[in-house]
């Protein structure tokens, strides 16, 4: 949850801008506050990408190898965004050593040309999004080449970021909060959901952490993190990277479309395409709904610490009874 008003990260996004040589009054639009403030500007012609990361939210040292973690995926074909570097020759820098809301880390990057995103998380709720399964075919293939040319590349994280693994999950304490301190999971609902993550803690120490299955990943595939592009789709905002299940990337481009009626054709399509570049096996589908409902209670997890926002509450409120229901579908497949 961001903190900084917007005035207040304008006058921080600007700060740097001397660091990548663009003139520190040069217009800025708003994209997006969330985690982050996303500002684009145009310098000499060209379009950029002004990211003001979150205060705290990562160590310099992990930010750095977030970064890195992009530009060896770039190294390897894989279609992510292109970061600038400043005059130092850093892919960040640091700025608010005066100011009152204090440091602040903030990366620049080349504008993507695209034609919007994957969608929303809301029509894929609602079963309103229109899109079609060769989105998804195309998706899947895009995600099995990250994970490829992490294993080709020979990339290993030269810092230590929460891992999406057994206990980042479902742990004691999970990476983005209890899921089971919500006030609205109570009772049978409650009860259903704690059985559910003893299968999924039964069913991912099965699963284990072989290489083929477990390594660095984008952890964030969300439609908004998804870009249409002339040349295809393009996979920005990695600010959640970590290691994990590669599954987990699938489980998190098909969560919020669980509910559409077209949910089997997305699911069929993601997993075609990701298959035709690395192929699965029967571990892989077995493994899958443990791994889906698991990225669900990340997010009611992120909600209980950021109660009174709109998206905290539609994943507190909406989207909790398809949770509970997709915890019933998990225990009658392991009974």
């Amino acid at each position: 949850m961001n903190t900084v008003d917007l005035v207040s990260a304008e006058e921080l996004t600007r700060e740097a801008l001397h660091s990548y040589d663009v003139h520190p009054e040069a217009p800025l639009t708003l994209l997006k506050n969330r985690e982050n403030f996303v500002f684009s500007l145009r310098h000499q012609g060209r379009g950029f990408v002004v990211r003001l990361h979150r205060r705290g939210y990562h160590s310099d040292a992990e930010l750095s190898c977030e970064l890195d973690f992009v530009e060896a995926l770039h190294s390897q074909g894989v279609a992510v965004p292109r970061f600038l570097r400043t005059r130092s020759g850093h892919t960040f820098c640091t700025v608010g050593t005066s100011h009152p809301a204090g440091l602040h880390q903030v990366d620049v990057q080349k504008l993507i040309t695209n034609s919007g995103n994957f969608g929303d998380e809301r029509t894929g709720v609602f079963g309103t999004a229109t899109l079609d399964p060769a989105d998804f075919l195309a998706l899947g293939a895009l995600t099995a080449q990250a994970h490829h040319a992490t294993e080709r590349s020979g990339y290993t994280l030269t810092t230590p970021r929460q891992a999406w693994d057994l206990e980042g999950l479902v742990g004691a304490n999970p990476v983005w909060g209890d899921p089971l301190r919500l006030p609205e999971l109570q009772s049978e609902g409650r009860r259903i959901v704690e059985c559910a993550i003893e299968h999924i803690r039964a069913v991912l120490l099965a699963y284990g952490q072989q290489p083929h299955r477990y390594g660095p990943i984008h952890a964030d595939l969300t439609p908004e993190n998804i870009l249409r592009t002339s040349s295809g789709l393009v996979l920005i905002d990695f600010d959640d990277f970590a290691p994990g299940w590669h599954l987990f990337d699938l489980a998190t481009a098909l969560y919020f479309y669980t509910p559409h009626p077209r949910y089997p054709d997305y699911h069929n399509a993601l997993f075609r395409g990701y298959h035709a570049v690395r192929p699965l096996d029967a571990a892989d589908h077995a493994a899958f709904p443990a791994i889906l409902l698991a990225r669900g209670l990340t997010y009611l997890g992120w909600a209980a610490d950021r109660r009174g926002e709109e998206t905290a509450e539609f994943h507190a409120t909406t989207l909790l009874p398809h949770i509970v229901h997709l915890s019933r579908k998990l225990i009658s497949r392991g009974e």
